[in-house]
């Protein structure tokens, strides 16, 4: 990309066929989006916030950035020349940081993919709550959702090969919450489910910053559950079927004689770590946290309700750290410990 553009996007690749652009956004949530490349197609995971940190830049539409800048990490070649390709849209889950982009494609007729597990939690009524919208004063965006994908399955469309990609239903960090694996590439994509506290691999165009919540101090980057949907118990049979899924996969590249592994892509902060290993780490993170071996860090109040955060080393140590309701914690303490009982 040339010096002299200014753009909130930054842009690095995943894997041969996919690419992952990040946004500079003024909420500092520096979501991950992802676009794979087929022949007649972009497959486009997330669209951000549509809302640049900074002002004054010459380029801050995904939409543009997509069909007018040339990529040096594409050959110097823009990723969908004049909007050429057809556009598919899968909704990782509905928070605004992840569909306030969605609009700008909406003239080129997308096709849009959101879980098909609560249709209700993604009904436009609830859609302002649910997507966080109404808290951050940002009009809901209004969009159909084209195919309601379910667990396990596949994705076509009619008269063109199949996109060779599998849907999962992940419930826990919402309840809309969707992963889907690229069967060529060996990459999962699984949305806010999971993510490290602090980029692996650093990039220096952005701030080092994503994820601080504003009035709860000291929580870079943990994953968080909203008191809109947000559900533990959903969420340790959401890791225990990504570990299944992920150990599987390794298990069939394996006995191929590949020395290739699952990779696991996320909406902030990670793009290709080991999946199996990381999902490993988060769930047995969880499981102590829920069984009382890791103690609350901090607490505070958001919208009337306590949060908790949990991290287990106030150094470097910890990859990880979670930030919930205190009612998650204690409804899967009671859950999976009866024998311990309440909080």
């Amino acid at each position: 990309m040339s010096s002299s553009l200014s753009t909130s996007f930054v842009s690095r690749r995943v894997n041969d066929s996919t690419f992952l652009i990040i946004e500079d956004d003024s909420y500092g949530e520096e979501p991950h989006i992802y676009v794979k490349i087929y022949p007649d197609h972009l497959l486009i995971t997330d669209t951000g916030c549509d809302s640049p940190r900074k002002h004054g830049l010459a380029l801050t539409s995904l939409r543009e950035y997509i069909e007018t800048v040339p990529l040096p990490l594409n050959g110097h070649q823009v990723l969908n020349p004049n909007g050429s390709k057809h556009y598919i849209i899968i909704c990782s889950h509905c928070h605004y940081d992840h569909i306030l982009g969605i609009p700008q494609f909406l003239t080129a007729n997308p096709t849009i993919i959101a879980s098909s597990f609560s249709k209700s939690f993604l009904a436009q009524e609830n859609l302002p709550t649910n997507s966080l919208c109404k808290y951050i004063n940002k009009p809901t965006p209004q969009y159909t959702i084209t195919h309601w994908a379910h667990h396990l399955s596949y994705f076509s469309l009619p008269n063109i090969p199949p996109f060779r990609i599998q849907f999962l239903h992940i419930p826990g960090h919402t309840p809309d919450s969707l992963a889907w694996y690229d069967i060529d590439e060996h990459h999962l994509y699984v949305g806010d489910t999971i993510y490290e506290r602090k980029r692996s691999t650093p990039i220096p165009e952005l701030p080092d910053d994503a994820g601080q919540v504003p009035g709860l101090p000291a929580t870079q980057a943990a994953i968080i559950f909203p008191d809109e949907g947000g559900d533990w118990i959903a969420y340790m049979s959401s890791l225990s079927l990504l570990l299944s899924f992920t150990t599987h996969k390794n298990d069939e590249l394996k006995k191929r004689g590949s020395e290739k592994r699952v990779k696991v892509a996320c909406g902030h902060l990670t793009y290709e770590a080991d999946a199996e290993d990381m999902i490993l780490q988060v769930k047995g993170l969880f499981e102590r946290i829920i069984a009382g071996k890791v103690s609350v860090k901090r607490s505070g109040v958001k919208r009337g309700v306590v949060h908790d955060f949990w991290l287990e080393d106030e150094g470097e140590g910890s990859k990880y750290s979670v930030m919930a309701p205190r009612r998650l914690f204690e409804e899967a303490r009671r859950f999976f410990h009866p024998e311990i009982g309440g909080s």
